[in-house]
């Protein structure tokens, strides 16, 4: 199922935590990886993060099947199910941790943030909740794939926080959501594509407290077995003054023969998204989702992708080969990788406005609405972002079609006169008449 994943695991208690509260699970051959920040002193969040690691993978074992038969590509089961099992595991983990708090009044109040990974091939599900974080290292990016669910955070996503005034915020790095503290949590769950050689570190805020931006990971990643790195992540956290236990997983996943085509194709599809007007402000891991949401499709030479005037409820985006654009018989474009069309079935139901034709073989991204909706759906700051990003575009093409409209109606006001100028002296005619007359010689009358 998750053939040769390279891992290594370290959790450390820090240099001013007497004792740990920090666990973590990794099953290589679930693909399961967790990481769990417990609070609630008195080693209550010692308690919490180990149970409900404990209680999350028994439920992902419990349905290993479910795994087994996505790995196989059976068409019964959906990413979506696994994303749904994944979520449904956590909350099963609150609860247990919610009813270990009620029935000892020495944990009342225990906690913990849980970040939980399940790879199946090349599909990476994420549940999350608190400030423990994920990222992904494709090739010489970073990026993160958590939100962190922490006052801090959602100060700077209401635009209330800045670089000069973090500092001053009391109780900045309280967490707003946590696994077994309420007797109902809400989770982030969602799911990207991974690629051969894609490297991902799970960690606590231990760790990340002390990054100044994501792509401070990467030197402590380069060129080192996971073995190393590991202990890079627990050392520099250490140096740098060890306020928290510091817990950190890296895993890689195997190359492949065709690791730089796979990883190029993804690399290009997200740029082009990332490009695109409606997608614009989205973070990376926004982006990410979306892209695991589209479907591939080949067509071969000649073949329609779309034809004019018939309905249609997909954009496409080309990751490879070209498409002609027709309108009528005419042609009035041709598209490459990285350029897309169709991308206002998105939004509105009205037939094709054009013909788009695969001039050879052709790789498209397609993303039909259902699934952009879903995506809406699943994530409020997502869809926010969305709806104001497409609502400019459309304030952008009124603008454009405003301007267009007053262009002509300057034209048709000049024709109007020019037609007016001619009736009042008839003797005028313009060059293309003119030219169609015979040649006048001395003496001759001008016709009128």
């Amino acid at each position: 199922m998750t053939a040769a994943h390279r891992l290594s695991a370290r959790s450390d208690v820090g240099r001013r935590r007497e004792h740990n509260e920090d666990a973590f699970r990794c099953d290589a051959d679930l693909g399961l990886y967790i990481v769990a920040d417990g609070m609630g002193g008195h080693a209550a969040g010692e308690v919490a993060s180990t149970m409900a690691a404990q209680r999350v993978t028994a439920e992902v074992e419990r349905n290993r099947e479910m795994l087994l038969g996505l790995a196989r590509e059976d068409t019964e089961v959906r990413p979506d199910d696994v994303k749904v099992m994944l979520g449904n595991a956590v909350r099963a983990a609150n609860a247990e941790v919610w009813a270990a708090a009620q029935a000892n009044p020495a944990r009342r109040g225990m906690g913990t943030t849980l970040t939980a990974m399940v790879v199946v091939g090349r599909r990476c599900f994420l549940a999350h909740v608190g400030d423990s974080r994920a990222y992904l290292v494709r090739g010489a990016e970073v990026r993160l794939l958590t939100e962190d669910h922490s006052v801090a955070n959602e100060l700077r996503r209401r635009g209330k926080l800045n670089a000069e005034t973090i500092a001053k915020v009391a109780q900045k790095n309280a967490i707003t959501r946590a696994v077994g503290v309420f007797e109902n949590v809400e989770v982030d769950t969602f799911h990207i594509l991974a690629a051969p050689g894609d490297r991902f570190v799970l960690c606590s805020d231990g760790l990340h407290r002390y990054l100044d931006n994501d792509d401070a990971l990467r030197p402590l990643l380069e060129n080192v077995t996971e073995e190393v790195a590991t202990q890079r992540l627990i050392d520099f956290a250490n140096e740098c003054g060890g306020a928290d236990n510091v817990t950190a997983i890296v895993v890689t996943l195997p190359d492949e023969d065709a690791r730089q085509t796979v990883v190029a194709e993804l690399s290009r599809s997200y740029a082009s998204l990332s490009a695109l007007p409606f997608f614009r402000h989205l973070e990376p891991r926004e982006i990410l989702v979306l892209q695991a949401a589209a479907k591939v499709r080949d067509v071969e030479p000649g073949i329609e992708v779309v034809r004019e005037g018939e309905p249609g409820e997909e954009m496409f985006l080309i990751v490879q080969g070209r498409c002609v654009v027709k309108k009528g018989e005419m042609e009035i474009a041709r598209l490459g990788p990285g350029e897309h069309f169709g991308e206002m079935a998105l939004v509105e139901r009205a037939p094709r406005s054009a013909t788009v034709v695969a001039e050879d073989d052709t790789r498209l991204l397609e993303i039909a609405r259902v699934d952009f909706f879903r995506v809406m759906r699943e994530s409020s700051d997502t869809a926010v972002k969305l709806l104001w990003n497409i609502v400019s575009v459309l304030a952008a093409r009124l603008r454009e079609t405003s301007s267009q409209l007053g262009e002509a109606r300057e034209q048709l006001a000049a024709d109007d006169l020019t037609a007016q100028l001619f009736d009042e002296y008839p003797g005028v005619l313009g060059p293309e008449v003119r030219d169609t007359l015979p040649t006048m010689s001395p003496g001759m009358d001008f016709p009128r």
